[in-house]
């Protein structure tokens, strides 16, 4: 297993920032072009629990996964928003975001996501990809940018 955290100041409202990681399909496709897709499967009405089917494009191939969301948390200062999801049968995947107001115009951000491999496979292929942290700092940078603007 390994687990990848990134922490950065968005110079944003925590509302602002918030909209951006929201998980609406309009903004996870801002977020990563890939995502062809988010329907909902089921909605709660605290959110954890929820689940939505989505599709990603890598390279040629679609891959159908369902996410489900594992622990939320929205309150004026204090956001949160972790989920989970089956990679191919391969990897098991959390992600979860965490934002703090830190004033009205700027909030910090963590983004941890845990990557485990399911398979002996994918436990070699994984050892093989090394340090993936540059993936992640890439998409907190996202995060902010988009938030910034």
């Amino acid at each position: 297993m390994k687990t990848w955290t990134e922490e950065i100041e968005i110079n944003a409202p925590i509302e602002t920032v918030w909209k951006v990681i929201d998980g609406s399909e309009e903004n996870l496709k801002k977020l990563d072009p890939k995502i062809i897709s988010s329907k909902v499967i089921e909605e709660t009405e605290k959110r954890i629990g929820s689940r939505y089917l989505q599709e990603y494009k890598e390279g040629k191939k679609v891959m159908e996964y369902v996410v489900e969301v594992k622990d939320y948390l929205e309150d004026d200062n204090n956001k949160m928003f972790e989920i989970g999801f089956e990679l191919g049968n391969w990897f098991d995947i959390t992600v979860k975001y965490v934002l703090k107001k830190v004033d009205e115009d700027k909030t910090h951000l963590v983004y941890t996501t845990t990557n485990r491999p399911m398979k002996f496979f994918a436990k070699i292929v994984m050892r093989m990809m090394g340090n993936n942290s540059s993936v992640v700092k890439t998409h907190v940078e996202k995060i902010k940018k988009l938030s910034e603007t």
